[in-house]
C-alpha cells in the first residue's frame, strides 16, 4: 500500500470588508457602514489574540491555489469605495500596527464624492489621485471597484467588459502598478456569474471579491468569487472567525 502524503495544516483566510472607519460628517447621519475607530482597533486586537497574521494582497493571491506557504490563519483587511477616512483615520492605524491593506475604488468618483450612495449614505469625499498614491506608497494596495459603481445584474455583457477593462486601465495608468483584483459593487456579480468570471479573467484579473460570506477555505475552487466578511459596528468578529486553530468554514 502506498503511504498517503500528509497535506499539512489546513489553511484559512479571513477577508474583512469595511467601508468607513470613524464618525460621519457633522450634521449628517450614521449608517451601519460607519465602524467606530475603537471598534476597528478591537478587531485588530482580536485577530492578533486569535493567532491571525495580517497579510498583503500579493501573499493572498499566491496562496489561493497553493496555500501551504501561508500562515495557518491569515487575514486580509479590505476597504471599499475609497473614502477619505482611509487617509485621515485608517492609514495612521495601519502605520502604527505595521499592517498592509487593500482599497477598492470606483474610478469615476476619484477626487469627487460618493454620488453612487445618494440618499442612502451621507455625502463624503472620495480620495483623489494624490491620496491614493500616498496610500499605495505606505502599504495599501489600490484595486478596482469598477468605473461607475453599478450592480452587474443591471449591465449588459459589453458594459460589464467596460467596467472591468476601463477601471483597470485607469488605475494602472495613474498609479503605475498592476491591478489584479476586482470588487463587485453591491456584491453583485451579474445574472450569469459563470460568464462574469470568464470576463473578469479575460480582462486580466486574477481574482474578484464579493461582499458576503465567511472565511475562505484554501485552496479556493474559484478565485473570482472570494467571500469577504462585511464588518459593521456591531459585528461579532469572534463568532465570524473559524473556531479552533487550523479549522475553516465558509
Amino acid at each position: 500500500m502506498v503511504e498517503s502524503r500528509d497535506p499539512g495544516p489546513t489553511r484559512c483566510a479571513a477577508l474583512l470588508a469595511y467601508h468607513k472607519i470613524g464618525e460621519p460628517p457633522p450634521g449628517t447621519w450614521k449608517t451601519w457602514n460607519y465602524v467606530p475607530e475603537d471598534v476597528f482597533l478591537g478587531h485588530l486586537d482580536l485577530l492578533h489574540r486569535e493567532g491571525y497574521e495580517i497579510i498583503d494582497l500579493d501573499t493572498l493571491l499566491s496562496g489561493l491555489q497553493d496555500p501551504q506557504p501561508l500562515p495557518p490563519r491569515a487575514a486580509l483587511l479590505t476597504f471599499d469605495d475609497g473614502f477619505a477616512s482611509m487617509v485621515h483615520t485608517v492609514l495612521p492605524i495601519l502605520d502604527r500596527r505595521g499592517h498592509p491593506a487593500v482599497l477598492f475604488v470606483p474610478t469615476r468618483f476619484i477626487g469627487g464624492t460618493n454620488r453612487f450612495d445618494d440618499g442612502n449614505e451621507p455625502e463624503e469625499r472620495i480620495c483623489d489621485w494624490g491620496q491614493l498614491r500616498e496610500l499605495q506608497q505606505r502599504g495599501v494596495s489600490i484595486q478596482s471597484h469598477g468605473v461607475s459603481h453599478r450592480a452587474f445584474s443591471g449591465l449588459g455583457v459589453e458594459e460589464q467588459e467596460e467596467e472591468f477593462r476601463r477601471s483597470r486601465e485607469i488605475l494602472e495608468s495613474h498609479l503605475g502598478t498592476r491591478v489584479e483584483v476586482f470588487s463587485f459593487p453591491f456584491s453583485d456579480n451579474g445574472r450569469d456569474p459563470d460568464q462574469t468570471d470568464l470576463k473578469a479573467e479575460e480582462a486580466g484579473y486574477r481574482a474578484a471579491c464579493l461582499y458576503k460570506g465567511g472565511a475562505l477555505s484554501l485552496p479556493v475552487s474559484n478565485p473570482f468569487r472570494l467571500t469577504r466578511m462585511p464588518m459593521g459596528p456591531d459585528s461579532d468578529l469572534l463568532k465570524m472567525l473559524p473556531h479552533g486553530r487550523g479549522s475553516t468554514h465558509g
